[in-house]
């Protein structure tokens, strides 16, 4: 994940939470004003059903007096209480005569319970807040004025209630701010993997075109090199005939400027030949290998060449290795071309061993191990580069076209070994390939 993209994420969380919080405080500035209006309007209700049963329970023509308070005030305190007990907004209901002078007055249990519990919890001490009064006229039927009720609305109690309800709402906001940033993360990834899925098939999509056309240009240079090269080296067969053929004209300078140009034809032949298996691979036919057999068939292929240049050539099998889908032909070539190049670093008396073992994951492993002097580190990553060569007279082609052997199978090979104590290359196989007999390829040009 770059920089600009970390950023980038930074920024828009930081938005993201700035946006859910000045939507969540105007969200509670907008319940506040609703919770109070609603209250308002649910007191002025049972404001109004609190005067319509004190009208029952009195005869028409009777105002609201002591007289008539001292016969009912029980019953009136009880009505009244049974209408509010359950209302934790309700701080007190009072029962006025014409005059205005309090007859009755009922205070709400829950309220005060709420509004105590609320101050405890408290740090500092908080003012009590005025009550919201609402008035309600007792009228007869013909409209004369009996009495009042008034009933206040506890600020307190509003108060307590709008905190439950923030703390309510700041949970739920917290909740969908986290789930937002969840599914934006999770988003984020998504986006990033399929930026480098589709940068992957781009980069997959341009080394298929830049292979296809070092392929037709391959095949066009070989065509070209390879004709001057067959023609040069029947000249100089033809001129060693004829050398041969007239002994009184031989001069050892000449064979041996002979033999070297003859050295060079076929150096310049191997190094087209071995681009061309590079730039032009064929496609692998995997099928199902005994690969201690393979590496065993290699080492007995190049015996001959490691006793005469004086290099032991050991081989560390494990038995009973699992069988692998291998293409035999590319695979053996790529086994030779790391042998071949671990021969040529070695002097007489060095030693060459061959390794194959399970892997931990269920792979195989096969290691190339010489006691050489190591590769120094500034060449270490560029070995598997197509041309590279420190040793004088190589192609810089033996590892690239291993390397690409190996990763055709679907494997890995990597370089291990520190500077000073020998070289180990270490090829990891799959033991099952998702086709195990690919088509065929078409075959290459003549050239």
């Amino acid at each position: 994940m770059g920089k600009e993209t970390v950023r980038a994420f930074v920024v828009f969380s930081a938005l993201l939470v700035a946006l859910l919080a000045i939507g969540g405080e105007l969200a509670l500035r907008e319940l506040s004003l609703s919770v109070l209006r609603d209250r308002l309007d649910l007191g002025r209700r049972e404001a109004e059903a609190i005067a319509e049963e004190l009208k029952g329970l009195r005869p028409e023509w009777m105002i609201f007096d002591d007289v008539w308070l001292g016969q009912n005030r029980e019953l009136i305190q009880r009505l009244i209480h049974a209408r509010i007990k359950n209302a934790a907004y309700i701080h007190h209901v009072e029962v006025r005569n014409s005059a205005g002078r309090r007859l009755v007055r009922v205070h709400g249990q829950e309220v005060q319970r709420r509004i105590r519990a609320f101050r405890a919890e408290l740090p500092i001490d908080w003012p009590p807040l005025d009550e919201e009064i609402i008035q309600v006229p007792v009228r007869s039927k013909d409209a004369r004025r009996l009495g009042e009720v008034r009933l206040a609305v506890s600020q307190d109690a509003l108060q307590v209630e709008l905190e439950d309800l923030r703390k309510a709402l700041w949970v739920k906001i917290s909740i969908a701010g986290a789930a937002a940033l969840l599914l934006l993360v999770i988003g984020l990834f998504y986006l990033l993997h399929l930026l480098r899925k589709n940068r992957d098939l781009e980069r997959a999509r341009q080394s298929a075109a830049r292979a296809s056309y070092v392929g037709l240009l391959a095949s066009g240079l070989a065509h070209e090199i390879r004709n001057p090269l067959n023609a040069m080296n029947m000249n100089l067969q033809m001129l060693e005939e004829e050398l041969t053929a007239r002994p009184d004209s031989a001069d050892p300078e000449h064979a041996e400027l002979l033999e070297s140009t003859k050295s060079e034809i076929k150096r310049l032949e191997r190094l087209v030949n071995n681009f061309l298996a590079y730039a032009r691979p064929a496609r692998p036919r995997f099928e199902s290998s005994d690969l201690n057999s393979v590496v065993r068939e290699v080492m007995r292929l190049l015996g001959a060449d490691f006793r005469q240049a004086g290099v032991e050539l050991r081989a560390d099998f494990e038995p009973l290795l699992p069988h692998v889908d291998t293409d035999v032909t590319q695979f053996k070539q790529a086994l030779i071309n790391l042998l071949v190049n671990a021969r040529q670093v070695l002097p007489s008396g060095g030693t060459v061993t061959v390794r194959t073992r399970a892997g931990s994951h269920g792979e195989v492993v096969v290691e190339v191990e010489d006691d050489g002097p190591g590769i120094p580190a500034e060449a270490r990553e560029r070995i598997f580069e197509v041309f590279y060569s420190s040793r004088g007279g190589g192609t810089g082609l033996g590892l690239p076209i291993a390397r690409q052997i190996v990763e055709r199978h679907g494997g890995t090979i990597a370089l291990a070994g520190a500077e000073g104590q020998g070289t180990i290359f270490r090829i990891r196989l799959p033991r099952q390939h998702r086709s195990t007999v690919a088509p065929a390829s078409p075959p290459d040009e003549k050239t």
